[in-house]
């Protein structure tokens, strides 16, 4: 008896997948590196989250030490100056530790026979500079006040180059603009009319007028 091959049935293949110990190493393996994975990325972030907080202490130690270094440099300036002022101080120290000279007391209670303040050298050699430095000059509020500090001190080291020894000098000095007005100073002293003197000079221009007057006071 002859079959047809259309008549034969299909045989249907099945196809069977046998596991072999070589395929369970394979998945494992790979369950192994997948898990790798994971944990190197974790500890490559945990690695940035460390170098970033290393970085921040980092920072803060390079801030607290730039602090500490400043306060050290002020410290060590002030200690400097201070050196330097204790070594001033004990420079100073040893000047005024030289050895004062002492005189003897004189038992003086007058000046010497022709060391005694005369008025009229005085007057003399007041006029003598007022007459050298007011001359030609005109009255201004903003100068003369200037003028007349300078002409008080030119008067004094002039009487003072008398020689007068024990003698206290004193000296006003009064510049006024010359007009219609009137104008009077007036003085009162306590003293010792035998050794003590003053001396008054009245200066004019065409623009100003100048009144001096000097003390010489004997100091005992």
């Amino acid at each position: 008896m002859a079959l047809s091959v259309d008549s034969v049935p299909s045989i249907q293949k099945v196809m069977f997948h046998r596991e072999t110990s070589e395929d369970k190493d394979e998945e494992v393996f790979g369950v192994w590196r997948q898990q790798r994975r994971v944990s190197i990325a974790k500890s490559s972030d945990d690695g940035s989250k460390t170098k970033a907080h290393a970085q921040m202490s980092s920072d803060r130690m390079n801030r607290r030490r730039s602090t500490f270094k400043g306060v050290a440099n002020s410290v060590h300036t002030l200690l400097g100056i201070r050196r330097m002022s204790k070594a001033r101080v004990s420079v100073s120290n040893t000047e005024d530790m030289k050895p004062k000279v002492r005189y003897e007391n004189t038992y003086k209670l007058g000046p010497d026979s022709g060391k005694v303040a005369s008025s009229n050298k005085i007057e003399t050699a007041v006029k003598s500079i007022l007459e050298q430095f007011l001359g030609n000059e005109k009255y201004s509020p903003d100068t003369c006040s200037n003028l007349a500090c300078s002409l008080s001190i030119m008067i004094k080291n002039a009487v003072k180059d008398m020689d007068l020894p024990r003698y206290k000098i004193i000296t006003n000095v009064i510049i006024s603009q010359r007009g219609a007005q009137s104008m009077q100073t007036a003085s009162r002293c306590l003293w010792d009319t035998s050794t003590d003197n003053f001396s008054h000079v009245t200066y004019n221009n065409a623009s100003l007028c100048a009144v001096v007057t000097v003390h010489c006071v004997y100091f005992e």
